[in-house]
């Protein structure tokens, strides 16, 4: 009987003991919870950081004007150049135009499409004048009188350069001259490698019988793959 008593109570030992372990498992395993909580904390609080959207992206975007600080704006090709060009002289935007200037050839005018190489002014990369500069230059001769052309650049601007809406013309020669009247052009023996683009118009009044026709030329020459303006001539009836 002593021997049952001692088995009992052996066994109810033993069965004590292992209800007193279960808890500290149960414990352990919580631990592992909490502290590979806040590994996945930090994860999360990085995933909607700002490295997916960088901000220095709309900057860089803005800064893609770069005629706007003078410096030379390059186009990959003549007809981009050209219509940027005609924008800057419609909107008399001179620093625009200073950035679409040839960096080597700088800019030549002419008041007619027979460019006088001799004659003609002619101004270096960056070195156009305001519209409100009062220097007098002499641009050539006056078709029929002779008399020399003698203009301040704002003056020969609203005469010789935008004196119709040119960025809105009846009809556009792409690398070829579509008025030149009893002068003849010659763009391409002073300029080669040029590629021209005519801004025309055919005529203004029906009764004039497109006596009154004009064009407004741009004569665009690559550099280094970009392009640029060397000459703008300006072309109408002539005597």
């Amino acid at each position: 009987m002593k021997k049952l008593i001692l088995i009992a109570s052996i066994a109810a030992a033993v069965l004590a003991g292992g209800c007193t372990n279960a808890p500290s498992e149960n414990e352990g395993s919580g631990q592992e919870q909490q502290t590979s909580a806040p590994t996945t904390e930090p994860t999360a609080s990085a995933q909607p950081g700002n490295e997916a959207t960088p901000a220095p992206t709309a900057p860089q975007a803005g800064n893609g004007t770069t005629g706007e600080d003078g410096q030379a704006q390059t186009f990959a090709t003549p007809k981009d150049a050209a219509s940027a060009v005609i924008t800057a002289l419609k909107n008399k935007d001179i620093k625009a135009l200073n950035a679409y200037v040839h960096p080597e050839n700088g800019l030549r005018f002419s008041p007619y499409a027979h460019i006088d190489s001799e004659s003609a002014v002619h101004f270096g990369p960056g070195k156009l004048p305001e519209l409100n500069d009062d220097t007098v230059y002499t641009w050539g001769a006056y078709d029929g009188s002779g008399e020399p052309i003698k203009l301040t650049f704002g003056q020969y601007y609203d005469r010789f350069v935008y004196d119709h809406d040119y960025a809105n013309p009846q009809e556009t020669g792409w690398d070829t001259i579509l008025g030149s009247g009893n002068t003849t052009p010659n763009m391409k023996e002073i300029y080669p490698d040029s590629y021209v683009v005519d801004y025309h118009f055919k005529g203004f009044d029906e009764k004039n019988e497109g006596m009154d026709w004009a064009s407004l030329i741009l004569v665009l020459q690559e550099h280094e793959g970009g392009w640029y303006v060397s000459a703008i001539a300006h072309s109408g009836w002539t005597i």
